[in-house]
């Protein structure tokens, strides 16, 4: 009877046996067993696998050589800590596998003791923790990305504002500038001036005018920017609009010795804004007189129907726009020629503007150009605002 019971307990222990060696071995925990002198006397494959060693170079070896090299003071503490209280639980540790990559790792030990119940050894669950790791880095440079964002953010706005209020405070004097200088000019108002004196008044009121218009670039580049340009609607009859626009520069197109032609024919109603659209052509007009310098100069104006949209263009014969610029042109602060020498100066913001505005009253901006042959410019709008 008691050999049959010995018997049978000793089935079991060695079934147990058995089966906590399967778990061990199997198990795709790293497992590893070391002696109270920190030499490892045991391993599973899962241990030795993710370090790249076989069983054979593990076992017999010190703790010590499979962490990492900053981190061996922490592993001695973690050791010394499991000599002294016989518990280690959740440590974290780097360790460092054949060919020097480290992973962090947390490490708990479970106690094994002799049959006079002394501390012999450990039986240590080692948990990679590399994933949680990468993902725990992940989550914190995203964090300082989102906060350094918000400071850029921030910046941005105070540059903008900054901006926005110095082009203001630069346009306000040209107006009264512009005022005197007109009266200047009208005879008998302000008393006559000879033709050297209204030279020199004329050269005042035309620089005065250039200004004026690169500060309003620069300000309605802020505008766009920070979201802040509205855009009112209106009836508009574009021939009649067109005539106008027409008519207002052939002063200068006579003086610039250009062939200034309006070839709008059809009747055409758009709902939009008549001011904004007023200043993209305005740009792009004074753009084509500005390159368009050589004899029979020609500057053409018009608009057209096209389906539910209304395509407007200026087109010249001048100088053109070089391939490899032709990207950029509608790049912020973009300049064919950014020489301090160069014929046509400006603050490369004007076609950024006109960009903005065509796009933010639903429309698209676009153009076609061949070096010596000229330039056209066309944008679409739809005949009803949103």
């Amino acid at each position: 009877m008691k050999a049959n019971s010995l018997r049978k307990s000793e089935e079991i222990y060695s079934r147990s046996e058995k089966k906590y060696r399967e778990l061990y071995e199997n198990s795709p925990a790293l497992y590893r067993t070391i002696d109270a002198q920190g030499i490892i006397i045991d391993c599973n494959k899962s241990y030795a696998e993710r370090l790249g060693y076989t069983k054979e170079e593990v076992i017999g070896k010190s703790i010590f050589m499979h962490s990492s090299d900053d981190d061996i003071d922490s592993m001695k503490e973690s050791f010394e800590t499991w000599k002294r209280t016989g518990n280690v639980k959740n440590r974290e540790v780097w360790f460092k596998t054949k060919d020097g990559t480290t992973f962090p790792t947390l490490i708990s030990a479970n106690n094994l003791y002799d049959e006079n119940g002394i501390l012999i050894g450990s039986n240590t669950i080692i948990k990679d923790m590399s994933e949680t790791y990468e993902a725990r880095k992940k989550i914190e440079s995203e964090a300082i990305m989102r906060l350094q964002f918000e400071e850029i953010k921030k910046m941005e706005k105070l540059k903008d504002e900054f901006a926005s209020m110095i082009t203001h405070e630069l346009k306000s004097p040209l107006t009264p500038i512009m005022g005197r200088c007109e009266m200047l000019k009208e005879p008998g108002l302000l008393g006559d001036l000879n033709s050297l004196q209204l030279d020199s008044v004329n050269k005042i009121y035309k620089n005065a005018r250039r200004l004026e218009r690169l500060v309003r670039d620069v300000l309605e580049s802020q505008k766009l920017e920070m979201g802040r340009m509205k855009f009112d609607k209106e009836k508009i009859d574009v021939a009649e609009f067109m005539t106008e626009i027409h008519k207002e520069y052939l002063p200068l197109m006579k003086e610039k010795q250009i062939d200034f032609v309006d070839s709008t024919e059809e009747k055409l109603i758009l709902t939009s804004d008549k001011d904004r659209i007023r200043q993209v052509i305005d740009n792009l007009v004074l753009n084509a007189a500005d390159f368009t310098n050589k004899k029979e100069a020609k500057i053409e104006i018009g608009a057209r129907n096209e389906d539910n949209k209304v395509v407007f263009y200026v087109k010249d014969n001048g100088t053109g726009i070089p391939k490899e610029m032709q990207p950029d042109m509608f790049k912020k602060f973009f300049q064919a020629d950014t020489s301090l020498t160069r014929k046509h100066p400006g603050t490369g913001l004007g076609l950024v503007v006109c960009k903005g505005i065509v796009e933010g009253l639903g429309g698209k901006i676009w153009f076609e150009s061949q070096s010596e042959i000229g330039t056209s410019f066309y944008f679409t709008l739809p005949k009803e605002l949103d």
